[in-house]
């Protein structure tokens, strides 16, 4: 029987603040990005203002990475997301004059209070969530987020050229009021273990080699903490370059199969994450022996990266869409095996900081290898096929690595509240 409890309350009310709030800044993002690429038609700008939208987080971990301590997550969620919606207001008075380096440097100051909270709602999870709920709940609130994603994209898309770009930085605003207010009435049902005021930020080399020694201490770990960041660097940071350049280069088509690739990987982000969801819950994939996981995540990234050559190897429109729908699903699932396994595997008080310096580098790279992306497709033209090629074998040879770095052989950890033997 179906039973409402506090822990449930809170799942319903921050998975809504989540898909609200990232609704309203990927509909900003994305209303941009056509904005710019409609008026420059630079395949290299138009990569540059993609990549802008993550460097924010190798910035907040630069600066401190280890958001377990301080203040109650929970609070510390709510005071974020208004500050992110006060720092949203200049764009009000800087968009409307198409001043977009003066709009980016807003967005990337913006960024940082972002992707600290990014940090935090992962953290956040260990105290709104009962511990032996703790990672199935938080693969469903990152689906909410990824819901957000693609309900932005649809909207965006729908909107662009319709609705002054001024209304939807208000828009944005008023999304983190709203998330602000639904975290607001949360309570947390596990103890929190509050510091006073936050500590300092420690040495990045100190939180560094806290990070590689936690991944060294538990191999599954390692795989898992890694997982994010590989994804992220060689499938969203490269088809996020190719989304506004391949249906017309390639494929010969027009603007609106652009906003048709917005809608493909909205839907099949949700369709991965969602699969994942479920998925997770009903096989307990993380009570698992971790060598199946471990297997899992090969099979599907070498499913993805076959995809994903097939999608630019192809001359058919409806199969490259097809393809392509079909490698961001699969690339979405790994990725969120990834980001459980983190919850489920990372020590007490390191969440924050194996989850920031994880995440922070997926971004980095994400970024670098989008506007490297946009810089080769411009100086060779239509080289898809070699380049996506190179990078699913280069993918495949850093996850193998990986993957066989991996020992069985270790001591007991804690998952879900239970003591779980590595095997």
């Amino acid at each position: 029987m179906f039973e409402i409890n506090q822990g449930r309350i809170n799942l319903a009310l921050s998975s809504a603040a989540f898909a609200i709030s990232s609704a309203g800044s990927v509909l900003l993002h994305v209303v941009l990005a056509v904005t710019v690429f409609g008026k420059t038609g630079s395949s290299l700008m138009t990569s540059m203002f993609v990549a802008l939208q993550w460097l924010p987080a190798l910035l907040v971990v630069l600066y401190r990475s280890d958001w377990d301590r301080g203040i109650d997550p929970r609070v510390r969620w709510w005071r974020l997301e208004l500050a992110s919606a006060a720092l949203t207001l200049p764009l009000l008075l800087l968009i409307g004059g198409g001043n977009y380096l003066a709009v980016a440097a807003v967005l990337l100051v913006r960024g940082l209070a972002d992707q600290v909270n990014r940090i935090n709602k992962t953290v956040a999870a260990r105290v709104l969530f009962p511990k032996a709920k703790a990672t199935h709940y938080a693969s469903f609130l990152q689906t909410s987020y990824h819901f957000g994603i693609a309900l932005a994209a649809v909207v965006g898309i729908a909107t662009a050229g319709s609705l002054d770009i001024r209304w939807v930085a208000l828009i944005d605003a008023l999304t983190f009021v709203v998330a602000a207010g639904l975290i607001a009435i949360t309570r947390c049902v596990e103890k929190v273990e509050e510091g006073g005021e936050p500590s300092p930020p420690r040495p990045l080399a100190a939180r560094v080699a806290e990070y590689r020694s936690a991944l060294r201490n538990d191999r599954r770990l390692l795989v898992c903490a890694l997982l994010p960041p590989l994804t992220a660097t060689f499938f969203q940071g490269t088809y996020s370059a190719l989304q506004p350049i391949f249906p017309i280069q390639k494929l010969s088509l027009d603007s609106a199969a652009v906003s048709a690739s917005y809608i493909i990987v909205s839907a099949a982000v949700l369709a991965g994450s969602s699969a994942f969801s479920f998925f997770c819950k009903k096989y307990r994939l993380f009570e698992q022996p971790f060598a199946r996981t471990q297997l899992l995540a090969v099979l599907l990234s070498i499913a993805a990266a076959a995809l994903y050559f097939g999608a630019v190897w192809t001359g058919s429109t409806l199969a490259s869409a097809a393809q392509f729908g079909l490698m961001v699903l699969v690339f979405e699932f790994v990725w969120m095996m990834g980001y459980t396994g983190i919850v489920a595997f990372a020590p007490k008080g390191q969440l924050g900081s194996v989850f920031g310096i994880s995440f922070a580098l997926g971004c980095f790279f994400a970024s670098v290898l989008a506007t490297l992306t946009g810089a080769l497709l411009e100086v060779l033209g239509g080289a898809y096929t070699t380049l996506i090629g190179l990078l699913m074998v280069g993918y495949l040879s850093i996850l193998a690595a990986v993957v066989l770095s991996y020992s069985p052989s270790g001591a007991a950890v804690e998952a879900n509240g239970r003591v779980v033997e590595p095997s």
